[in-house]
C-alpha cells in the first residue's frame, strides 16, 4: 500500500434543507434532492409517478389530511417521480455538525429508511429524509413497493 495516495471527501460546512410537517413532526430533506417544487395541480403534466410521503414511510395507521399540498419532484437519474407533502415550511441552511445520526431502533425498522439523521433544536428535532436512499433500499424500484396515486385523488 505504500505510495497509494488517500483521496480525502470533503464535506460541506452547511447544507440547505426544505422543511415541512406531517401530522406534528417536523421533517427535513436536503434541497440537491428536489428538482422542483409546484402546485399539486401542475405535478399532473409532467407523467411522473406521484406519491404520498406518509404511504413511502408507514407513517401510521391513521388517515392523514393534507392541509396545503405540494409536490416535490425528486432528481433521481434513474426515474424522477413526485412526493406529496404538506406545508413546505422553509429551505434553511442547515450545519453539518448539527446533524445526529439516528438511534439504532429507529434506523433498524424497515419503515424508518429513509431517515439517516436528524437535527435536534429550540422548537423539537427535524427527522432528515433521504429519498434516494429509499429507491437503492428497495431495489431501485418504487413502484415494486408502492402504487402510485392518480394527482385527481387529492383533488378530491
Amino acid at each position: 500500500m505504500k505510495g497509494q495516495a488517500v483521496k480525502r471527501i470533503r464535506c460541506p460546512e452547511e447544507i440547505s434543507m426544505l422543511t415541512f410537517t406531517v401530522m406534528g413532526v417536523r421533517m427535513g430533506v436536503d434541497a440537491d434532492q428536489i428538482a422542483e417544487v409546484m402546485e399539486v395541480d401542475r405535478a399532473e403534466g409532467y407523467g411522473l409517478a406521484v406519491y404520498r410521503f406518509h404511504e413511502m414511510i408507514s407513517f401510521c395507521e391513521t388517515t392523514i389530511q393534507y392541509h396545503a399540498p405540494k409536490a416535490i419532484m425528486i432528481k433521481d437519474k434513474k426515474e424522477p417521480y413526485i412526493v406529496l407533502i404538506d406545508n413546505p415550511e422553509d429551505i434553511a441552511s442547515v450545519k453539518v455538525r448539527s446533524i445526529q445520526p439516528m438511534p439504532p431502533l429507529i434506523a433498524m425498522n424497515s419503515g424508518m429508511r429513509m431517515f439517516w439523521g436528524a437535527i435536534p433544536g429550540n422548537h423539537g428535532i427535524i427527522l432528515l429524509v433521504d429519498f434516494l436512499r429509499l429507491r437503492e433500499r428497495q431495489g431501485g424500484r418504487l413502484q415494486q413497493m408502492l402504487k402510485p396515486i392518480n394527482i385527481r385523488e387529492v383533488r378530491e
